[in-house]
C-alpha cells in the first residue's frame, strides 16, 4: 500500500517483521498512514486518529487448496465458532507489538472437553499513541505532546476490521505458548464473522460465515460452513 500522511502527521515507515504462530512464519511489512476521526483503545471497530496498516505475504502460510484443509494443518489445535463477549487491546515491549485478545463464549468447537470460554489472541487493535509512543517520536525526533499522546491509533493488519463485543466469529487457532499453553489461551490463525451477527449477543444460529476483509488466500471460499471445518 501507498502510504500517505498529512502536514502535521509522523511520516510514513516500513519495518520488516515476523509473526511466528505454531510453526506458521509470516513476514510482514508495516506502512503507517494517517486518518482522521476520533476513537477510542476498545480493540472494536472503533476510528483511531491514526492508522498503521500491516501488510503480510501470506504465499507461505496459507498456500493450500481451501480453509479446510488449512484447518488441518499440524500447528492447528482447534476450530471454534461463537460469540464475542469482550476485546482487550495490549501492546508488547520492546517492538511495541500491538494486539487484541478476544474473550470467545464458545457454540461448538472441534476439540473434545477444551473449555466453554476461551482467549484468541490476535495481531492488532486500537490503542493510544502514548503506549507505542517511542513508534512516532523515533520518526519525528522529537517527543510527543500530551494532546497528541492521548490521541488513538488503529494497528490493522491486511485492512480486516478488529472484532467487536456480540460478533459470532468462526476462528482456526494454535496454542497461545505465550501463556504456556494455558488451557483456552489460543493464537488467531483466521477468523470469520457470521452472517448478521454483530447486533447484540443474540447467539445465531447460522452455520455459514463469510471473511471481514479478503480472503487470506484469493482462491479460497467467501462463505465458509462451519461443518466443513470440524
Amino acid at each position: 500500500m501507498a502510504s500517505t500522511a498529512s502536514a502535521d502527521r509522523p511520516a510514513s515507515r516500513r519495518v520488516t517483521l515476523g509473526l511466528l504462530a505454531a510453526g506458521l512464519v509470516l513476514p510482514l511489512v508495516l506502512s503507517a498512514c494517517s486518518s482522521g476521526g476520533g476513537g477510542s483503545a476498545t480493540g472494536s471497530r472503533a476510528v483511531a486518529d491514526r492508522t498503521v496498516r500491516m501488510e503480510g505475504d501470506l504465499n507461505r502460510t496459507y498456500n493450500v487448496p481451501s480453509l479446510a484443509v488449512f484447518a488441518r494443518h499440524a500447528g492447528v489445535v482447534n476450530v471454534i465458532s461463537g460469540t464475542v463477549t469482550a476485546t482487550r487491546p495490549r501492546v508488547t515491549q520492546p517492538a511495541n507489538t500491538v494486539e487484541t485478545i478476544l474473550t470467545i463464549a464458545v457454540e461448538r468447537q472441534r476439540k473434545t472437553g477444551a473449555p466453554t470460554t476461551v482467549s484468541v489472541r490476535e495481531q492488532g487493535g486500537i490503542v493510544t499513541v502514548s503506549q507505542v509512543r517511542s513508534d512516532f517520536e523515533g520518526k519525528l525526533g522529537r517527543e510527543l505532546t500530551e494532546e497528541e499522546l492521548a490521541e488513538t491509533v488503529d494497528y490493522r493488519f491486511n485492512g480486516i476490521e478488529h472484532a467487536r463485543v456480540g460478533d459470532r466469529v468462526l476462528v482456526v487457532v494454535a496454542d497461545d505458548t505465550a501463556v504456556q499453553k494455558k488451557d483456552g489461551a489460543y493464537v488467531n490463525l483466521a477468523r470469520l464473522v457470521g452472517e448478521g451477527a454483530s447486533e447484540g449477543l443474540s447467539g445465531g444460529s447460522s452455520t455459514t460465515f463469510t471473511w471481514p476483509g479478503e480472503p487470506l488466500n484469493p482462491a479460497w471460499e467467501s462463505v465458509v460452513d462451519v461443518e466443513s471445518l470440524m
